[in-house]
């Protein structure tokens, strides 16, 4: 394969496999299981060789968000570490999540790219990495009135496709400071607060009878009313024409 421009990482998730690479000079081998991860630098030319065909989820990041999060948690300098049949469970939580939402699609699809990717780069450079990550915990933390932009950030803008970038610029923060102190001060990462918002949203306007329900999900943020109703009957345990016949009797 052509060098990759980005960071690779693949998720085993069925069929044990033995697997023989070489990239960067350097020749991998080992036999892998579901569960473990495989991490390729961007930049190298490989060859890959599988004993069998295996269940993998790749994921591909770009270099710029991990020299983001590195410049946040103080290590610039850092090289990642190649390696296949690695043992990482937080990196493998991520990646689980990254599925599930492949596999099921929520609401504030790119707020959660955003998010995972953030965390994903953090959990790289601490697991996988040579950077010396630094504490940042007292830098976990936003004013009032920070939280009070962005909450109004989200209500005046529900129905668009938030970005953790858009939230971040509206409390005057970078998205990786932002995402964990506005979990700190919810409570709830900001994707979990933007689709509470949306769904609260959707029920005051179901309780109206002048909008039918494909207006409702358009003014919440779907663009499809087969989407509304699923991920609402999924929070509510209720369709929205069900809860709007129950808000009339």
């Amino acid at each position: 394969m052509p060098p990759a421009p980005r960071h690779f990482l693949a998720a085993h998730l069925l069929k044990p496999c033995r697997i023989e690479t070489q990239w960067g000079g350097r020749i991998h081998r080992a036999r892998s299981q579901p569960g473990n991860c495989m991490l390729m630098a961007a930049g190298q030319d490989s060859v890959w060789h599988c004993s069998e065909p295996i269940d993998e989820l790749h994921v591909f990041l770009d270099p710029a968000m991990l020299e983001e999060v590195a410049q946040e948690i103080g290590g610039q300098h850092f090289e990642l570490m190649d390696g296949v049949a690695i043992v990482e469970p937080d990196i493998r939580g991520i990646s689980m999540q990254l599925l599930a939402e492949i596999e099921r699609p929520g609401m504030g699809t790119r707020l959660f790219a955003d998010t995972m990717a953030r965390a994903l780069a953090l959990q790289l450079l601490r697991r996988r990495s040579t950077a010396r990550v630094k504490d940042g915990s007292a830098q976990n933390s936003m004013s009032a009135r920070q939280l009070r932009a962005a909450t109004d950030f989200i209500e005046s803008h529900l129905s668009e496709d938030l970005s953790l970038d858009h939230l971040a610029a509206a409390a005057a923060m970078s998205p990786f400071r932002f995402a964990r102190a506005f979990k700190r001060a919810t409570g709830q990462s900001p994707r979990q607060y933007v689709i509470a918002r949306r769904i609260e949203r959707a029920k005051e306007l179901l309780r109206s009878p002048r909008r039918d329900i494909s207006e409702v999900a358009d003014l919440v943020g779907f663009s499809t009313q087969s989407h509304f109703t699923a991920v609402f009957h999924r929070h509510c345990g209720v369709t929205p024409k069900r809860f709007r016949d129950s808000c009339r009797g």
